[in-house]
Formats: C-alpha cells, structure tokens, sequence
C-alpha cells in the first residue's frame, strides 16, 4: 500500500511538470531524483515517463544516471529522440553525453553523431579531442563575443536576439574581440549597461584598459590549474584560448561546481575502497563483487597483524591484561592517521599542499601527532595503572601509545604524498594501508615492550 501510494506521489509529479501544471518547473536535478526511485519501484513507469521526457531537459537527466541507469534508458529511448536530445544540449555536456553512449554502446553514438549537422558533429569531435586533464575538455563551444569596433548598443541588441531565440544561456560577461578576433578584454554585463551605448567598446576600454583586462586560460592547460583560479579569484566564468591567442570557448562555474563534487566524490569512495559507479548497481550482488577486492585486501593485511599478535601469544597467556589493552593501543593511532591521511588528502585535492610546500604540512602533522601523543600517553597510561595497578604495564602502555600516533601521524601525511609521487590517486587504498600499518606496529611495539619489561 505503501509503495503504490509512493509510486502515485512520483507519477503526480511527472505529470505535473509534463503538463506545466507545477507552480514552479521542477529542476532536472529533482527529476533525476524521481526517476531513480521509480526505477526501484516501477520500471515500467520508468520506462514509461523517461520516453516521455521533453529532450530540452532529458539530456541533463541523463547525463545524471550512472552506467546501468543510462543503459537501460538508451534502450527505452528511440534514435530520433537522443538525436534531439544532443541536439538541445550545450556543447561540452551533448560531449560528455556522448562519451558515455559511446562506452556502452559504439554503434549507438555513431549512429546519433551522424544524425546532427555537420557543425554539432565538428563541435563534438573538437571537445572530444581534448584529454581528460585539458581545459578545453571542459569548456562551452557557445559563448558571447562583440569585435571591439561594436558599439554599445549594437551589442545589446545582439544579445537580445540571441536569448529571445534561446541560442545562448548563462551569460554574465562579453568577450571584447580584436581585428584579428583575438580575445583584448572581458565586460561583465552589470558594467555593460552604465556604458554610453553610442560609444564602441575600443573607445571604453582605452581609458582603462587594467580594469577589462582578461583572465583567460589555454584550452591545453591543466584542469587543476582551472579550478583553483575559480577558487582564489572566485570567479563566474573564464574565455579559454588556442595558441593563437584565438578565444575558442568558455568555462562557467556550474562546470567547475560539477567537477569539484566529482572530485570530492571519488577521493571519499577511493579512501573507502569503494567504486562510484558499483554504488549505483540495484543488484547487491553487483555491488558485493566490486567492494570484494578491496575487503580481500583488508583481510590480508588482518592476517598480517594477526601474525604480529600470534607472535606474542605465549606473553599474552602469561597476563590477560595486555590482550584487553590491545585495541585501544590499534584503535587510537589508526584514528590519528586517519586525521592526518583526511587532511593531507583534501589539502592536495584543493591544490594547497604540491611538490613545494608538502614539508610544511607534513611537519605540522608530526606535531600535532607528537603533542597529541603525549596528552593521550599520560591518560592512557594512568587509566591503565587505576585499572590493573600494575606501574610496567602502565609504563609500556603509555610508551606504545606515544609511539603509535607518532607513526601514524608519520604514515597518515607520507602515504598520500608518496602515492601522488606513484602517479597514483593519493586517496585510492590509502586507509586500508594505514590501517595495516598502524595495527601491526601498534601491536609490535606494545607486545613487544610489554615482552621485553615486564617478564
């Protein structure tokens, strides 16, 4: 009862948008919530309502399902409707959109490819050419220029034709372009409007051409690079040039926002051991094989510091205590390196820790590692003495808990910057080897001060 009441809720609301009977336009982001949970309980209607999705807004939908959702919708879907649909997208995401196609399906994208006009194909191809790493593969093919010899009001009115016809969207800024259609400045609109319109933009600029000076960035710079001139200089978007100084798309800061969460997104599930796109499976099955290899490796490296504590099982026989006392001993270093590895991680993804600066935080980190130290090896090793009113387990204690967030202050801030230097993602497996590192030496160094001091 409860489910067919939930699936009349989702039906209602895809009405509602499809007849323009919502008071307000539901964003593609909220249908793309609605679609993923009929999917789970009613592909029928799934399939139903997906066909039914007016191509301006699917291909955002789309681009938001992952792998086995956007399969099984490009079998739902007709060929004349995903040509439509690429057709209605903006450059960079009908790209995006079509690489996806083409991984699940070649024939697929070849055939929607060939059903565009010869400038959408070439756009395509263009953006597609770029690397993953590229500014370019990022950028908008549609953007708003004036040549410098415009007038003010030419160029309002230029604008005005291009938005009543719905040929561009998201506009904040004016490219100024020179004889030669090289990129000379950028006008934000806001600044646009208090010009005198009779005046050309050459005449504006002259007198203070500092203030229209362009921030522009090269279609084969590094992506990273990108994102943090968004983030220090907080902007909205940015013209991105050829070699030739020739002004040949935009990136906007919904582009950058999407990438970021990207990012973040794949650092979390990495650190985790899990893949984003298994996530999405709907069979468990699916979903238990892709986080099984990362769950094999933790269980060998459980082994591994089992055989630390086999090593010293006739010392444990001898006094019960050290084997209540272990966990904390595992339990509290593995806590300071996942402080240290989070940190470390994120500082590197927001490109404040790089190959200039990394000793910095990796001293900061032993620090803060060795001051947290000696706080918790004081509290720990009196807890222990009130507990057992043993003074040389107190002692070995407090002296292994020292050691402990020592080594994984160490190991939380080395093994991301040593991963990197791998040319690995420094979250990917990160936690899964501080863990092994921190328990088999925590229980070394306890067990083994405990076997050297105490019998």
């Amino acid at each position: 009862m409860q489910k067919e009441k939930e699936i009349q809720q989702l039906v209602d609301s895809l009405e509602g948008y499809l007849h323009q009977k919502v008071k307000v336009d539901l964003h593609y982001s909220d249908l793309s919530k609605i679609f993923k949970r009929m999917r789970r309980l009613d592909e029928e209607r799934f399939s139903e309502y997906i066909k039914r999705m007016p191509t301006h807004i699917l291909g955002d939908i789309l681009e938001t399902f992952n792998e086995r959702m956007l399969k099984e919708s490009l079998q739902i879907l007709s060929l004349k409707k995903m040509i439509g649909t690429i057709k209605k997208m903006d450059s960079d995401d009908a790209t995006d959109l079509m690489q996806d196609i083409e991984e699940l399906d070649e024939e697929l994208a070849a055939s929607i490819l060939a059903g565009l006009d010869n400038k959408e194909q070439e756009e395509i191809q263009r953006l597609k050419g770029y690397e993953e790493d590229e500014a370019g593969a990022y950028m908008q093919i549609e953007f708003f220029a004036a040549n410098h010899n415009e007038t003010v009001r030419q160029t309002i009115e230029n604008l005005r034709k291009l938005k009543y016809s719905e040929e561009l969207e998201n506009v904040s800024s004016v490219f100024i372009l020179g004889d030669y259609n090289n990129l000379v400045a950028t006008v934000q609109l806001e600044d646009m409007l208090l010009f005198d319109f009779d005046k050309s933009f050459k005449e504006i600029i002259s007198k203070r051409p500092e203030k229209y000076k362009p921030r522009y960035v090269n279609d084969k710079e590094d992506i990273e690079k990108v994102v943090m001139d968004f983030k220090e200089y907080d902007l909205q978007v940015v013209p991105v040039i050829d070699s030739d100084n020739y002004l040949v798309g935009r990136i906007t800061a919904d582009d950058i926002y999407d990438l970021l969460q990207e990012m973040a997104t794949e650092q979390i599930y990495n650190m985790a051991g899990v893949d984003e796109e298994a996530e999405g499976e709907k069979r468990a099955i699916d979903i238990s094989r892709k986080r099984g290899k990362w769950q094999f490796l933790n269980m060998c490296t459980a082994f591994f510091s089992a055989s630390v504590i086999a090593r010293y099982q006739t010392t444990i026989e001898m006094l019960p205590a050290l084997a209540v006392l272990m966990p904390i001993v595992a339990s509290m270093g593995g806590n300071t390196g996942n402080q240290a590895l989070t940190v470390m991680v994120r500082q590197m993804a927001m490109g404040d820790v790089d190959d200039t600066n990394w000793d910095q935080s990796f001293f900061r980190e032993i620090i803060v590692a060795i001051l947290n130290g000696l706080i918790f090896a004081t509290l720990v090793g009196l807890g222990s003495y009130v507990w057992f009113k043993n003074t040389k387990i107190s002692l070995v204690m407090s002296f292994a808990i020292f050691m402990n967030f020592t080594i994984a202050g160490l190991c939380g801030t080395l093994i991301p910057l040593l991963l990197k230097k791998m040319k690995t993602d420094p979250a990917v497996g990160s936690s899964i080897l501080l863990t092994m590192i921190t328990d088999a030496l925590g229980f070394l160094i306890f067990l083994g001060l405990a076997n050297l001091f105490i019998f």
